[in-house]
């Protein structure tokens, strides 16, 4: 079991391999996924093959990063003392427009978060790794 690690109050992610080129991506404020080259499926999280083929060969593509509120829910009391200072807060997932499922924090009041929103990403460095965050827009 690995522990967590955190840096400036927010924890880490657990990098895997499969993920790195995502990571590597948000660095550069860019939200990428994969898509399988057999099935053409959108496949999320990253994997070193297609769950819905068993296809081996996975292409990296940029994402829009656009897509709508598919789920919410919204932290009243945050885990820790960073948290805790920004909370309320709401998490849930965006359906992308690419056709896959991201779980994210909404940059937005707990009470405008309604599903089936349109959202777009928002890049945010916490600690010493970038996170998409999302924000609604505007139909």
């Amino acid at each position: 079991m690995s522990s967590v690690k955190y840096e400036d109050g927010w924890p880490q992610p657990h990098r895997i391999m499969d993920a790195e080129p995502y990571w590597a991506a948000l660095q550069e404020d860019r939200l990428t996924y994969q898509r399988c080259d057999t099935c053409t499926q959108a496949v999320w999280p990253p994997h070193g093959f297609c769950p819905h083929c068993s296809g081996r060969s996975l292409t990296w593509h940029t994402s829009k990063g656009k897509g709508k509120v598919y789920s919410h829910s919204t932290v009243v009391r945050g885990p820790t003392a960073t948290w805790q200072k920004i909370s309320p807060y709401t998490v849930g997932f965006v359906e992308m427009d690419e056709g896959y499922y991201l779980f994210t924090q909404f940059l937005a009041k707990p009470d405008d978060v309604v599903i089936g929103k349109r959202v777009e990403v928002r890049y945010e460095k916490r600690g010493t790794q970038t996170q998409p965050l999302f924000a609604l827009v505007d139909q």
